[in-house]
């Protein structure tokens, strides 16, 4: 990413159920790059700026990368990408060929042994470079590798020196000069030797169109098939060079909130909107549209609120960007990892479709993917600072009659909705939904058809033409991994029997032809209902800045509806949980009845109707500000002091020098 440097920088290290199938489409059925044969899909990984900044090492990439093989390679991350700074001062330091030289200190075993690591990983290497020919080369005058000619024979000494990101001092290269392009040829030749799959070149302008054709050029004769991505904050106006260029490009500046104690903040992430909108037409097969990397794993460290985490994930999921993990990997929270293994929004990342801006006002957006299926990714924002409903219309997308919902984050099917869908959302919050129109789904039992008599089911789905026979699997988890049924049939149905009740079952149809299987969809029932559901998992409540309290949780299987309970936390610890709000549909609500300067906690149970669960584990309550929670805890810790200690002072009159402290227990 771009660099900016400061003298000073901070650093503080979620009725029904069921699953639609989002469609992948061909590389060859999207608009392809010219560049090569890569990038058939955005590229999904992780890269080292936004946590490791300055400081990479061997051991902290190898790190990474063992992380990335561990908790995300399963999910379709494959890239490590080694960002700035893995190098010596390149105003002196130089290689004999006037290259860029590794840090011995940060990589001791040379960068071929990092390449070579995360190779055994099952993973793929990246590193960085900026433009031009750096002044060590320069004022050492290194020959050209393979040719006659040496550094300044190649420079352009009127354009001065371009402005990098680290050291700077990089001189313009003259591309018109004999043995310019083969100075270029030279480092693409020593970063494939490294086993290089990956090149980030950073600082690229409309001016230095020169130097990306020429390592376009060097990186194509290496014969090593290395992924292109241009940075930053590039000019559309010459998207179709960047096209013919490289695999993705940067849209805007670096997303990190440089000088503040956090990775990013919401103005940072919420300025991409646009972007999405306006650079949506040029993204396709072989060349993407880059919006930085991703930082919603690290707490409070991100500098953003759970459903602001949660909206920033779906803008890219839906905008099909890189999916480019900044955070530190080595301290990952739950629920950030959560949000990047999210399999159905990753789905909707690779579907091979960048999402179109559908609507937009002052405080609400929304895009949609539209897939050769027939079905639609829908992502709604509530970019304002007030909880809102925001719609969408079925005759904006282009169809009548009714459609399948689905929630892509909570694995939900929410029913067959007439005209349109309605989400209500709190501040900076979003939903992503997979719609399939009835037209475009005919199975049965319909897809979150509840109360199915597990004794027997029969599941049947359209003929599909030429094909010799389907694969049908069922399963208890939306992953299909807990499988409860493997069978294939040469009709289009299969009966199922002896099935558990109150169990929530996916099941997959795929046709097969010629060896080759094709998945048909994912989808649902849920058996009946003879106990109560259970309650959600997890809980999150956010204040926000007018008092009111956000508060989110992840659905439940069989859950036809939620109540939240609240209770006043003060030190005598008196209240009670009250319920607040019964009966609501989706896992999300706006406490607007909060007083100003109190603390809450609150708990959630889910109902069917069997009854009512128990109730989730509490939470309290907090500002997403780090600064506002550590003066909250100040005070509050003074105030304990002050009520369980009395102080009585008294003077003994008979002892005028001297004051008798008392200290009276009240616990």
């Amino acid at each position: 990413m771009l660099k900016k440097i400061f003298s000073t920088m901070f650093s503080f290290s979620l009725v029904f159920s069921g699953i639609f199938t989002v469609s992948i489409l061909d590389p060859e059925e999207t608009k392809a790059s010219s560049y090569n044969n890569l990038a058939g899909r955005p590229f999904m990984g992780w890269s080292s700026w936004s946590s490791i900044r300055k400081k990479p090492t061997e051991k902290n990439i190898k790190a990474a990368a063992d992380i990335i093989a561990e908790k995300f390679k399963s999910h379709g991350y494959e890239y490590v990408n080694l960002d700035d700074y893995y190098q010596l001062d390149w105003t002196t330091k130089v290689d004999k060929y006037g290259r860029w030289v590794v840090d011995p200190k940060k990589f001791p075993n040379g960068m071929k042994a990092v390449g070579d690591y995360i190779h055994r990983k099952g993973l793929k290497f990246g590193l960085y470079v900026t433009l031009g020919i750096p002044k060590g080369a320069i004022d050492q005058n290194t020959p050209i590798e393979g040719t006659p000619y040496h550094a300044k024979d190649i420079v352009d000494f009127s354009k001065g020196q371009k402005v990098s990101f680290n050291y700077d001092n990089m001189y313009s290269i003259d591309f018109l000069k004999p043995g310019a392009q083969e100075y270029i040829d030279s480092w693409a030749r020593l970063f494939a030797s490294y086993g290089v799959d990956y090149l980030k070149i950073d600082g690229v302008r409309n001016q230095d169109i020169p130097d990306i054709e020429a390592w376009a050029k060097a990186l194509k004769k290496t014969g090593r098939p290395i992924h292109v991505e241009l940075s930053n904050n590039l000019d559309i106006k010459n998207i179709s060079t960047w096209q013919q260029l490289s695999n993705g490009w940067r849209t805007d500046h670096d997303v990190e909130a440089y000088g503040t104690p956090t990775h990013t903040n919401w103005e940072k992430v919420s300025r991409r909107f646009g972007d999405v909108a306006e650079w949506q037409p040029h993204a396709g097969s072989g060349g993407w549209n880059d919006l930085d990397s991703l930082n919603v794993a690290n707490g409070s460290k991100d500098g953003l609120t759970a459903v602001e985490k949660r909206s920033y994930v779906s803008l890219w999921a839906i905008a099909a960007s890189h999916f480019v993990i900044g955070s530190d990997l080595t301290k990952l929270d739950n629920y950030g990892l959560s949000l990047l293994t999210n399999d159905e929004i990753i789905r909707v990342n690779q579907s091979g479709v960048a999402g179109k801006r559908l609507s937009k006002t002052s405080t609400t957006q929304v895009f949609y993917q539209e897939l050769p299926d027939g079905s639609y990714n829908i992502a709604l924002f509530n970019t304002g600072l007030t909880p809102q409903n925001i719609s969408v219309k079925w005759d904006d997308l282009g169809f009548k009659g009714s459609a399948m919902v689905h929630d892509l984050w909570s694995h939900e099917d929410l029913g067959n909705k007439d005209s349109g869908f309605t989400a209500s959302l709190s501040t900076h919050a979003s939903q992503m939904i997979h719609v399939v129109p009835a037209a475009a789904l005919t199975v049965s039992p319909a897809s979150g058809e509840t109360e199915v008599t597990p004794s027997k089911v029969t599941l049947n789905w359209d003929v599909q033409s030429s094909v010799d026979n389907y694969h049908v699997q069922v399963a208890r988890d939306s992953e299909m991994a807990k499988i409860v049924f493997d069978q294939s049939v040469t009709s289009n149905s299969a009966i199922i029997r002896g099935l558990s009740t109150d169990t929530h079952y996916y099941w997959k149809v795929s046709s097969v032809a010629d060896g080759t299987e094709q998945q048909i969809g994912i989808y649902s029932f849920h058996t009946k209902k003879t106990s109560v559901p259970t309650p959600p998992d997890w809980i999150l409540a956010n204040k926000n800045k007018n008092v009111s309290v956000s508060i989110t949780w992840n659905p439940t299987a069989g859950a036809t509806s939620y109540t939240i309970y609240r209770k006043k936390v003060d030190i005598l610890g008196l209240d009670s949980y009250k319920p607040i709000a019964t009966n609501l549909m989706t896992p999300n609500y706006v406490d607007k009845s909060a007083e100003n300067g109190a603390n809450y906690s609150y708990i959630v149970s889910a109902k069917n109707d069997i009854g009512e669960s128990e109730t989730s584990n509490e939470v309290q309550a907090v500002n997403h500000q780090p600064t506002i929670q550590l003066i909250t805890f100040l005070i509050g810790f003074l105030i304990l002091v002050i009520i369980t200690t009395i102080f009585r002072i008294r003077r003994d009159k008979s002892k005028s020098n001297t004051v008798e402290v008392l200290l009276n227990k009240t616990a």
